[in-house]
């Protein structure tokens, strides 16, 4: 296993809560960045940003990284730390294992909701944020070792990956497990979303004495959706058969429970 671990990626990946379980889990030391900023400077990176200005924030944050990179443990860095070239080279130059913990946009926002003490939240609009992700993702890409998918997953199981990911000589296959694993679990909680709005109709069918099963609107599903995956190679009749049924089936038992 690497000594220094870097984790980087965008505001809301998971780098803090994942790179402090890891450290944990691997008896390393944590550091996180930002919070190494504080220390350095003796002031809040709102408080240094407002009286500095960004283009100061990034010089700090280049001599906070070059002398943390020194000591071995697991590292988080600030989502913004690769948009300096000056930043890049260090960090491709060192010995550190990279890997970008990589999170849609939408998964971003909807981690960061709630999250007020972002000064970049609190100075960009929704364009200029998406804009900000879009600009990062090829920097993370260019400095990662590894890329790790978090969208759906819980900080333990990213753990679980990235120490697999740390102890296999041949991680060659490891960011595209992580793939699978993500969208494995982002398609079972559209599933329950899905359940939520079969509970409201079914309630609505109790409410207005509508029959459960209705043949037409089931197969007029399936005709769309295989009209409009036709061209879709990965897609095939069989399949949408076999998922329209499942999801059916599951539909149909939960209106019974409730109706009946």
């Amino acid at each position: 296993m690497a000594d220094t671990v870097m984790l980087i990626g965008f505001m809301g990946a998971g780098k803090t809560t994942v790179g402090q379980q890891l450290a944990q889990a691997t008896s390393q030391k944590f550091l996180d960045l930002d919070d190494e900023f504080v220390k350095e400077t003796k002031t809040s990176i709102n408080d240094f940003m407002a009286e500095h200005g960004e283009a100061g924030f990034r010089k700090m944050e280049t001599s906070i990284l070059a002398n943390r990179l020194l000591s071995p443990g697991v590292i988080s860095t600030g989502g913004g730390i690769i948009e300096s070239a000056d930043n890049r080279q260090i960090i491709q130059n060192s010995d550190a294992k990279v890997i970008f913990l990589q999170a849609d946009f939408a998964t971003v926002l909807q981690r960061l909701s709630a999250d007020t003490d972002r000064p970049l939240l609190r100075k960009l609009s929704m364009k200029e944020l998406l804009d900000r992700w879009e600009l990062r993702q090829p920097l993370y890409n260019q400095v990662a070792d590894a890329v790790v998918m978090t969208n759906g997953k819980a900080p333990r199981k990213i753990v679980n990956e990235l120490m697999s990911l740390l102890e296999s000589p041949d991680d060659s296959l490891i960011g595209l497990r992580s793939q699978i694993d993500s969208l494995d679990r982002q398609i079972l909680r559209l599933v329950s979303e899905r359940i939520d709005v079969v509970k409201e109709v079914a309630d609505f069918k109790k409410r207005n004495g509508i029959s459960v099963v209705q043949q037409d609107r089931m197969d007029q599903i399936r005709a769309e959706l295989k009209s409009e995956f036709r061209a879709d190679g990965n897609i095939s009749d069989d399949f949408v058969d076999a998922m329209v049924s499942l999801l059916t089936s599951s539909a149909i038992d939960h209106e019974n429970r409730m109706i009946g």
